[in-house]
């Protein structure tokens, strides 16, 4: 069932799923086009495809966690299905990152490099217990916590990229120059906004005395809960994020691939 949907959140989802339809075609493409005759390679292409898949049910299935806000009032919406999906496609991705900087600790000779690739895994799955603490308990520092690790993995490849440009190739030094923009970029973001922000919603529900969640009852209420909204008011807060994540992320999964 869907709620009354205002017209800018409509334009807004139908780019959504849209983009999600190209970018089946694109993973198509990439599966009949990449060159997949390594191991490396083919993980690379099925942790794509985790990534892929799960972007484009969660376009066609928009939700705010924390705040249990569903776009689409439907079981496929459910707060706690989105959230596993998530889990498992961000755990994919960080998987893709870790081996693409391997390749890279391989080719400049640089063995500090693969420590940092296998430290990102555990260091992205803390960033999901935090996240998974956040969405069950309702508090918004678990979010802070969240985003200041993935702050430290793109710190941490931001120096990888920096010390791995001189000896790469052509268009690795492409890629990394796009990369190095993207972690400086998304960075400052979640250093000077997303955290401060969720700081602040802390302190303010602290203030107002809400009632925080136990991780049992957190999980049975993101299990049966949802609260349906079509108005652009809400949905237009989560436009800045949600698009180029839903878009660019896959993109940026797929160029992994192509990459090797």
């Amino acid at each position: 069932m869907t709620t009354t949907i205002d017209a800018q959140t409509w334009r807004w989802w139908t780019l959504l799923r849209a983009a999600s339809v190209l970018n089946v075609g694109l993973l198509v493409l990439t599966w009949w086009g990449a060159q997949l005759d390594t191991p490396v390679a083919r993980a690379q292409a099925v942790c794509a495809t985790i990534y892929t898949l799960v972007c484009g049910f969660r376009s066609f299935w928009p939700r705010v966690d924390l705040e249990r806000t569903v776009l689409v009032d439907h079981p496929l919406s459910g707060i706690a299905l989105g959230r596993s999906s998530a889990t498992v496609a961000e755990m994919a991705f960080t998987v893709q990152c870790a081996l693409f900087v391997a390749g890279l600790a391989e080719t400049s000779g640089q063995p500090w490099m693969s420590a940092v690739a296998w430290f990102v895994v555990p260091l992205i799955a803390v960033a999901q217990t935090c996240c998974w603490l956040g969405v069950l308990t309702l508090r918004h520092a678990w979010h802070a916590a969240e985003e200041a690790l993935w702050a430290v993995m793109m710190a941490l490849f931001a120096a990888v990229f920096v010390a791995a440009f001189p000896s790469a190739d052509p268009l690795h030094q492409v890629a990394l120059a796009i990369g190095l923009v993207g972690c400086l970029a998304g960075g400052w973001v979640m250093a000077v906004l997303d955290i401060p922000m969720y700081l602040r919603r802390q302190r303010a529900e602290n203030e107002a005395g809400t009632r925080f969640l136990s991780v049992g009852a957190g999980f049975a209420d993101a299990v049966s809960r949802r609260a349906p909204t079509g108005s652009w008011d809400v949905w237009r807060h989560e436009v800045a994020w949600m698009t180029p994540y839903f878009t660019a992320g896959v993109w940026l999964s797929l160029a992994l691939v192509w990459l090797g």
